[in-house]
């Protein structure tokens, strides 16, 4: 029998500012530049990215190329520009529409 995995929503979205808890580039601060819920990774901006070099051949010169690192969606925690900490998000229904907003300060999203 083969199940299906559900794409959840998750608590993070593009453009939101990050800072990474996990990892070898834990505490870096940045902004996501692209998220993949079904692989549930995203790329940040301020992350260094890796080296690659390609194959040489007797015509051409080895190619270099710069590759952005994925980190999973759980090592990363939304970042209140305000309060400067990383917080979880709850959710606050305000006039019949729904925010995000920090658990730790209170402040919206």
């Amino acid at each position: 029998m083969n199940k299906k995995k559900k794409n959840y929503p998750s608590h993070i979205k593009a453009g939101d500012t990050i800072k990474v808890i996990a990892g070898e580039n834990k505490g870096t601060i940045g902004k996501i530049e692209a998220i993949f819920l079904k692989k549930s990774i995203v790329f940040i901006e301020g992350i260094l990215p890796r080296i690659k070099y390609g194959k040489r051949t007797p015509n051409t010169e080895a190619v270099k190329v710069e590759l952005q690192i994925p980190i999973h969606i759980s090592n990363v925690m939304l970042w209140d520009i305000k309060e400067k900490l990383a917080s979880r998000i709850g959710y606050k229904i305000i006039d019949t529409k729904k925010y995000r907003y920090f658990k730790k300060s209170g402040n919206i999203v």
